[in-house]
């Protein structure tokens, strides 16, 4: 009788602090609360800035610390519009540095931040907060493993390259993790997807007008030769609003595979996709038509068309040993000459740069040594096109060989095991008919065959923006009201 009595009442208890938690969260939507947050948040980023600098307080932070505020309580208050929001934002921001400020360049890992500040706590919130969707533990350990290996770097120190390396690779993972923590996933994801799609229309419209301006124009406009306007055999690639033609023609593929798994057939969709289509044309990226035939074998198992499907998805995947087995890789040096900075490309073998010694094939080279992060160690926070340009080094044009000379082929199958748990949780819900099952696999499809020619695993739009739609498309898939089935 003892006994059955202190069962009830720790019982109770857990079922009281569940309680409380849960009422924690509910509070934080009422918009009563917003004010004091804010106050509080900036008032404290204030006096750590005066206490820097003497009581001159920077515009730039304040407005940093105002943005993350408000980023933060929109993530936990109203996430789809925070989702919504930060797609355009990320989308247009590599245009706002060349046409208003480089300084503008810190504002997607403001967000960024903000988005992980909420949704990571939630996740680890979710067995008090939201019994009824389970966190996956593979999916989690395994990014949470190669995040360890980054942070670790055995083969490496830590230091400036070390520490860019650790951000580029792990703001991604940590966006998948907060898209998973994310509260009202459905909701949140179809937001997302309408953003993404109309934001991805704008910016193919805006490559098909740069196609008419020209890139002498556009040169002076402010874009710089060899980093945003670029040419292929007399052709001028467009790049939209990002920074270069190949994060452009990722971005809007990114579209396409929203567009593809979640909008039904319409005049408006069929006018949509045409202009998606047409717009990453005019990129002039080849690895864009191997991505494309991944989508088309993916549509069709969706519509039960098996051996067109398998025969499509075998083409692509020896497509890629092919494409893998004889990378090239562009090794960029600078020469300091008296009058100027001379930058000479040459092409180098990927396996040769990412591998190193046989030793080196286990463990990485280190992180910053060739990989990723190589070209991102002496970046300052805001940089000019000259300075991008003077402080280019050599780097690994694919995101499995720049994950391979970082982190070593340990860091390539926590990797592959992320992805591929990630893949399987998208199947397993995309063959019981829940479309955002499909979304999951479509996006995930896009961000891995992206990389086979680009180091994308750590790109700016297109793995941070994917990386928390996939997580909050496979939160929705354990979420059970059915906003997003498929007929």
């Amino acid at each position: 009788m003892r006994s059955s009595r202190t069962l009830q009442a720790r019982t109770s208890t857990r079922t009281t602090g569940a309680g409380d938690l849960r009422a924690a969260v509910a509070s934080l939507r009422d918009a009563d609360v917003v004010t004091p947050v804010v106050g509080v948040v900036l008032t404290l980023g204030f006096v750590y800035e005066a206490s820097l600098h003497g009581g001159t307080l920077s515009l730039g932070f304040i407005l940093a610390v105002g943005v993350f505020a408000a980023f933060v309580y929109a993530f936990l208050a109203a996430p789809n519009v925070a989702v919504a929001l930060a797609i355009p934002i990320f989308a247009f921001l590599p245009a706002a540095k060349v046409l208003v400020a480089p300084w503008l360049g810190p504002t997607k890992d403001v967000i960024a931040l903000a988005a992980i500040t909420a949704g990571v706590p939630l996740l680890a919130l979710r067995h008090r907060l939201d019994s009824a969707r389970a966190v996956d533990l593979p999916l989690v350990s395994a990014a949470a493993l190669l995040m360890a290996i980054y942070v670790i770097n055995v083969a490496g120190g830590h230091g400036v390259a070390w520490a860019q390396g650790v951000r580029l690779a792990c703001e991604p993972v940590l966006l998948l993790l907060a898209g998973l923590g994310l509260q009202q996933p459905r909701r949140t994801l179809r937001w997302g997807l309408t953003s993404l799609i109309a934001t991805a229309a704008a910016v193919s419209l805006i490559g098909l007008v740069q196609q008419v301006l020209g890139p002498s124009r556009l040169v002076g406009y402010g874009y710089s030769y060899e980093l945003q306007v670029r040419t292929i055999h007399g052709h001028f690639r467009s790049f939209g609003t990002l920074d270069d033609p190949f994060a452009y023609a990722a971005f809007v593929m990114l579209g396409v595979a929203a567009l593809l798994f979640m909008s039904r057939r319409s005049a408006a969709a069929y006018a949509v996709g045409a202009l998606l289509l047409i717009g990453i044309g005019v990129s002039y990226v080849r690895t864009a038509v191997l991505i494309a035939v991944t989508l088309i074998a993916l549509h069709l198992a969706r519509q039960r068309r098996v051996v067109a499907s398998v025969a499509l998805a075998l083409a692509v995947v020896a497509t890629a040993v092919v494409v893998l087995v004889n990378a090239k890789g562009t090794e960029v040096r600078t020469y300091q000459s008296p009058s100027a900075a001379l930058t000479l490309n040459g092409r180098t073998s990927a396996w040769k740069t990412a591998l190193g010694t046989p030793t080196q094939w286990f463990v990485g080279q280190g992180v910053g040594a060739v990989g990723t992060a190589a070209s991102r160690a002496r970046y300052s926070l805001s940089q000019t096109a000259a300075q991008a340009k003077a402080n280019r080094t050599s780097a690994v044009d694919s995101g499995y060989f720049a994950t391979v000379a970082d982190v070593g082929a340990i860091g390539l199958v926590a990797l592959l095991a992320m992805f591929g748990r990630a893949l399987m949780l998208g199947a397993r819900a995309a063959g019981r008919g829940d479309a955002a099952g499909w979304i999951a696999v479509g996006l995930l499809a896009v961000m891995l065959v992206d990389p086979l020619t680009r180091a994308s695993f750590t790109g700016f739009p297109s793995a941070f923006l994917g990386m928390l739609l996939v997580g909050v498309a496979l939160a929705a898939v354990e979420s059970p009201p059915a906003e997003l089935r498929s007929t």
